[in-house]
């Protein structure tokens, strides 16, 4: 509803001096963090007033929506850590969890979540602990609550004989803390009519559902499953007349066909025709048309080829149910325990088929395990469980060694069986398919980084890993819907790249804003028809390393925030980097008049074949840092865009901005060299290194070349050369502190002049040289002769002079050592 002229005034205040009570404690506000909403959810329909917490709000501007049908009416309250605003829920949003982030003038959050019912909210109303004073409410309403330590909640709900009571709670689902409720409808008496605790559909979230025998009061019961509980244990306790389906079936249709289906109750069931979209949804969920449909629906897969339905009796290989060749989608029930299923489907010789069983992520309890034979019963391939994320369901490639029929088995890991254990195969042969995401920039928290906020005036980088299936060329990136102001300087994703930089640039007077925007590569050869589409996997539910409960959007959230107090700028080399070469890449920042913070600089993409750190740091109050670059010998020659992104926390949070992209040349290098023979020097003595040069490519004027790898104390003396030069000598001087022994892994550096610049390439050569320092030799003396007196004095003849000691070398020092050490 709209405010009055004073409270609009009074609001706008109170919000000035908020934001200026902020900024007198930190120069910069940041990226805010989103910590709860209150409440979780609301109903389609209508409008919620909601408050939502987290830190660093203060200059809160707008919640983003990635569903369609959600507005932001008005804020009523902007507080440092909470906001107050009303939201409207079109009525034809789909009930479930949708994403949702905060945007303000200086950042954007990580994503939490917003439940949509199709019941109104009615809150938690204490005490209720008690069986005898609990809270009273109506059928078809959603309660929002919170189970502290040891806690019970109750609530009382009169019912007429033949009347449905349905309970679903949402615990783990709303993604604050491992909870895991537990649910019981009981009667008068206390008696326990039917009790949930874990789900198949909905993990540690239960649901139950029970017929009233007789006219009375029942009361629902929710509590922590093992009586722990919290402050952030919240939980919204749907309570109604609708059905409650474990899975459908089947559990999957080609899109665009009217499909019957089987709604599968623990006790019942019942069919729809169902008319399903014409475009695949990974995340589609039915519901009932002609019941009253549950709070949350069904998973139901969407794909462009046919069903097979099983048809009994099947569990033998000759009496295998008849399907089309691959891609296929076989569908059965193991009705009970003990029962198996086969299909016969013809396939045809070099066929890769991806075998894929949904049965535990549909809400099925069947423990999978599926295998395939030859027409003589000889096995090709089988799996128990491997479709990941939790779930019992099997997952396998096989490759078709000829053209025939083969034989698909389905059973029970545990020889169960029920009217709901659904299973399905889909059987694909592999097909063309681009897709592409972001990595996960930090551990356990995939959110980080995973947004667009780009600062007026400036830019914001991000990585995308592409992947290819049978799919080849160069694709273009194409992007609509942005923000007024920004734009996307990527180009291409070439056909030798596996990842490329994005980056995003805002205007100087880009109006603050944003939108969830779709991204595509579209192929440039009009031939090849796959589009490549963003597949970004976001943990909802995540405690550590275990992921509960995951979503993945095909659009970006692309916002427009004020300028940050710093810039970043790469200064262009003046020359190429060269294979098995090295290049120091300098960056520059500029700040802002009182921001001194750190920068941490983030290396956010690097061309096949080259290496770097992966950031680096601007000290406070300095600005510049650098990056060594190190090439390989095979880094292809061509111009690279590099960027590189900074963070920093100005007092309040982190800021990003990015640099622009400055190109980088890779060139062959000039100069090649094997490793130097092993070269043994005596300890203090002096001895020659040489390195017999390969030219490549000629080049003008002098080069310095030097030995590198070794202490200081072995001094190497460079050497000069030129592009005539064959063969490089290094002169090693040795002394006392010289270490004895080897030192490997030494190389050459060549810092080879470029013409037209004051710069030189760096090259490395000669990689994997060898330098040994042995001990001194020892010299040995021959024994002294003793002199005999003369009987008679007489004149003694001059004595001989004595021979000058033998200098023995190495391999007759080493002999007589060993002698020495024999005896």
């Amino acid at each position: 509803m709209p405010r009055d002229l004073n409270t609009l005034v009074m609001s706008t205040l109170r919000h000035l001096i908020l934001v200026t009570a902020a900024c007198a404690t930190s120069a910069f506000g940041a990226y805010p963090t989103f910590t709860t909403t209150v409440p979780n959810g609301g109903q389609r329909g209508t409008e919620v007033k909601l408050t939502v917490t987290g830190t660093q709000l203060a200059d809160f501007e707008s919640m983003i929506f990635f569903s369609p049908g959600f507005t932001q009416k008005s804020v009523e309250k902007i507080e440092p850590n909470k906001v107050q605003l009303t939201i409207g829920i079109a009525p034809d949003v789909p009930p479930g969890n949708h994403l949702m982030r905060i945007r303000t003038k200086t950042g954007m959050s990580h994503a939490r979540q917003f439940f949509v019912g199709i019941f109104p909210n009615v809150e938690e109303k204490e005490p209720n602990s008690d069986f005898e004073t609990p809270q009273v409410i109506q059928l078809n309403q959603t309660i929002e609550g919170v189970v502290q330590n040891e806690d019970v909640d109750n609530y009382r709900v009169s019912l007429k004989k033949g009347q449905r009571l349905s309970v679903e709670v949402d615990g783990l689902r709303l993604g604050y803390t491992v909870f895991d409720p537990f649910l019981a409808i009981i009667d008068k008496n206390r008696f326990e009519k039917v009790i949930s605790d874990d789900t198949i559909l909905h993990r540690q979230d239960g649901y139950c559902s029970y017929v009233a025998e007789e006219d009375g009061d029942y009361t629902v019961m929710i509590r922590e499953s093992s009586y722990r509980g919290g402050g952030n244990s919240y939980y919204r306790l749907h309570v109604g007349s609708f059905r409650r389906p474990d899975v459908v079936y089947p559990a999957g249709g080609k899109i665009g066909s009217t499909t019957k289906v089987r709604f599968i109750e623990r006790d019942s069931s019942f069919d729809e025709d169902v008319k399903l979209p014409a475009e695949i949804d990974p995340d589609y969920m039915l519901f009932s048309k002609t019941q009253e449909p549950a709070p949350s629906g069904n998973p139901f897969r969407l794909v462009t080829y046919d069903n097979v339905l099983e048809a009994e009796p099947n569990d033998e290989q000759a009496k295998a149910t008849v399907a089309p060749g691959a891609p296929i989608a076989l569908n059965g029930i193991i009705e009970k325990p003990g029962d198996v299923d086969f299909f016969k489907v013809p396939l045809k010789k070099g066929m890769t088929l991806e075998v894929q069983a949904f049965a535990q992520s549909l809400g099925s309890p069947l423990d999978s395990v599926v295998n395939i034979y030859n027409a003589k019963g000889g096995s090709l391939s089988g799996n128990d469980d491997g479709g990941g994320r939790r779930r019992l369901d099997s997952k396998f490639k096989v490759s078709i060694p000829a053209d025939g029929d083969y034989f698909v088995r389905v059973a029970d890991h545990l020889e169960r069986g029920g009217p709901n254990f659904v299973y399905r195969l889909e059987l694909i042969a592999a097909e063309p398919e681009v897709f592409f995401a972001s990595p996960q920039y930090s551990v356990n928290d995939n959110n980080y980084r995973q947004f667009i906020a780009v600062p007026k005036g400036g830019r914001y980088a991000t990585l995308v890993n592409v992947t290819r299936n049978n799919v080849s060329g160069d694709f273009k990136f194409d992007v609509k819907n942005m923000p007024q102001g920004v734009k996307l300087l990527t180009e291409m994703a070439p056909k030798d790249l596996g990842s490329v930089p994005l980056l995003f640039e805002a205007a100087a007077d880009a109006p603050l804003g944003h939108q969830v925007v779709p991204i595509t590569l579209n192929a440039v050869d009009p031939n090849t028809k796959s589009v490549g589409k963003l597949r970004q996997e976001f943990d909802i539910v995540r405690n550590g390393n275990v992921v509960y409960y995951t979503q993945i959007e095909d659009r970006l959230p692309v916002a427009v925030v004020e300028e940050a107090p710093y810039s970043l700028e790469i200064v262009k080399p003046a020359v190429p980097l060269v294979n098995n070469g090295i290049l120091e890449l300098k960056v520059v920042s500029k700040r802002k008049e009182g921001f001194k913070a750190p920068i941490r600089v983030l290396m956010i993409w690097k061309p096949n074949g080259v290496s770097a750190l992966g950031e680096q740091t601007i000290p406070e109050g300095q600005n510049e840092c650098v990056f060594q670059l190190d090439a390989n010998a095979n880094v292809a020659a061509g111009s690279w865009n590099f960027t590189v992104m900074g963070e920093s926390d100005g007092g309040s949070g982190r800021i990003y901005n990015a640099s622009p992209f400055t190109a980088v040349t890779t060139a062959p290098a000039y100069i090649s060299a094997p490793a130097i023979p092993l070269v043994a020097v005596e300890q203090g003595k002096e001895g020659v290194m040489v390195a017999k040069l390969e030219q490549l490519q000629p080049f003008e004027g002098e080069a310095t070349a030097q030995v590198l790898g070794v202490p200081d104390t072995i001094p190497i003396e460079p050497a000069k050369i030129t592009k005539d030069t064959k063969e490089v000598s290094f002169k090693v001087k040795t002394d006392a502190k010289s270490p004895i022994g080897k030192q490997a892994n030494l190389f050459v550096r060549v810092d080879i002049p470029v013409k037209g610049t004051n710069a030189t390439t760096i090259h490395r050569v000669a990689l994997g040289s060898i330098l040994r320092i042995d001990a001194p030799r020892k010299v040995v003396t021959p024994p002294t002769v003793p002199v005999v007196a003369a009987a008679k004095p007489k004149e003694a003849p001059k004595p001989a002079a004595a021979p000058a000691p033998k200098v023995l070398s190495r391999l007759e020092q080493l002999r007589m050592e060993a002698s020495g050490a024999k005896k």
